[in-house]
């Protein structure tokens, strides 16, 4: 080969040989800053998912609300049972029959989860009245229904007190004086050798309207008894459960 020829080939070699080897440093160079930078945002990235994100996905889903509790159910008296809404609370009153002297009358209420009922006001008297009435009906004959009351220490005869404040309820619920209701001459604590004064309290039931009741006394009215006596019907009372 010629020298001018020679050199030329040789000096084409170098300056190819200088780009590809130049080109390819410097892009690779160039490409791996660019790769560094890239990877280096990756895992930037990665770290962030993992501290955040991911870290938020590792606890879970927000557990639920707590519901707010909810409120008892308002106490209810038996279906069989009167309803009487009172200052004091529900009262539930139910007439019972069986024969039964004064004394031991607490006691059958006791059996029914109750006690001898007083009577709060007019209302009241008026429907424990009407239901003895259907029970009388039923067992026959005119019965005086045992009621929840007593005479009061202080009241031992009849000039003692004024009526409504000769007896008082026993039950620990009935309040006041309006449930009493006294025809004639009663209480007149009248006194018997036997037995002694009468010291228990009873309803008078009457086997119809326009009708009276033993002693011709008015249906609903009141009369002290003594409490050895026997009666066929007694009202209990208790709160609702």
């Amino acid at each position: 080969m010629k020298p001018l020829l020679l050199l030329l080939f040789l000096l084409g070699i170098t300056v190819v040989s200088g780009i590809i080897f130049g080109d390819g440093d410097g892009g690779g160079w160039d490409y791996g800053s660019g790769g560094g930078g890239g990877h280096h945002h990756s895992h930037s990235s990665s770290s962030s998912e993992e501290h955040g994100h991911g870290g938020h996905g590792h606890h879970g889903p927000r557990p639920p609300r707590p519901r707010p509790p909810r409120p008892p159910r308002p106490a209810r008296c038996p279906s069989d049972w009167m309803t009487f809404d009172r200052t004091a609370g529900t009262w539930c009153v139910k007439v019972f029959s069986g024969t039964t002297t004064g004394y031991n009358a607490q006691s059958m209420c006791q059996a029914q989860g109750a006690v001898l009922t007083g009577v709060q006001d007019a209302n009241e008297r008026s429907q424990i009245a009407n239901a003895a009435r259907i029970l009388n009906n039923v067992i026959g004959g005119l019965n005086n229904v045992w009621l929840g009351g007593k005479r009061r220490a202080q009241c031992p005869n009849k000039p003692s007190c004024a009526p409504l404040d000769t007896f008082e309820w026993t039950d620990g619920h009935t309040t006041g004086t309006d449930g009493f209701w006294w025809p004639g001459p009663q209480p007149d604590a009248y006194w018997d050798a036997n037995w002694g004064i009468q010291t228990c309290l009873s309803m008078i039931v009457s086997a119809a309207d326009g009708k009276t009741g033993i002693l011709g006394y008015p249906h609903g009215s009141m009369d002290d008894e003594h409490c050895q006596a026997t009666r066929n019907l007694y009202a209990c009372g208790k709160e609702p459960s």
